[in-house]
């Protein structure tokens, strides 16, 4: 279970999230749609331990997580090209998480080809299907996804999505889906979340 408790984000000197609970389990699939600015970025931020929040606690099987060691909540970000080294190629990166079979760059329809590549080599598109193969390393527990397939022609996008419900399936792997796209948020996920903002 990942519990989110009291949780408060401060940034900048805005309130984004005030005292915000919530538990995914494992093998969930929870959406949240909020509009842009709402602050979903760096919430997802403070769940893969990417940032410190102003208050509040998140535990994965009650427990706290450590910044030490691998993240058993990974996100995958809108924009996947802030999370890679540009002066290493990507397959470098993702050689630091996992070393994935040839089956897993045909599930998500990653050529071999863009290993060999820096990120301001490849698409955006390119790069997300290839930060999503570096997200499911087999530690990872819960997957954060935020507006991951936006770049993906649609085809790619419902192989990419049917991917990730086998994993869910697989391994119980605990989802949780930003978008702002309703339609696939109903279609993909079994609750959804709509956070309001007071004033």
């Amino acid at each position: 279970m990942l519990e989110v408790r009291q949780l408060t984000i401060v940034q900048e000197g805005r309130r984004l999230w005030d005292s915000v609970s919530f538990q995914v389990a494992a093998g969930e699939r929870q959406g949240i749609s909020a509009p842009s600015g709402y602050g979903k970025t760096t919430l997802g931020r403070v769940l893969a331990q990417w940032q410190t929040p102003t208050s509040g606690s998140v535990t994965v099987g009650g427990k706290s997580l450590s910044k030490k060691g691998y993240c058993p909540v990974q996100l995958v970000p809108q924009h996947p090209e802030l999370t890679f080294n540009p002066y290493r190629t990507t397959g470098e990166s993702l050689r630091d998480a996992w070393s994935p079979d040839a089956a897993w760059f045909e599930r998500l329809a990653v050529s071999p080809a863009w290993l060999k590549r820096r990120p301001d080599e490849l698409s955006g598109g390119e790069l997300a299907r290839i930060a999503l193969l570096r997200a499911l390393d087999p530690r990872t527990r819960y997957l954060i996804a935020d507006e991951v397939t936006a770049q993906l022609d649609p085809h790619i996008q419902a192989q990419v999505w049917q991917v990730l419900l086998e994993e869910v399936k697989r391994r119980e792997l605990g989802l949780i889906v930003f978008s702002h796209n309703k339609a696939l948020l109903e279609k993909v996920c079994s609750s959804i979340w709509m956070p309001q903002r007071d004033g």
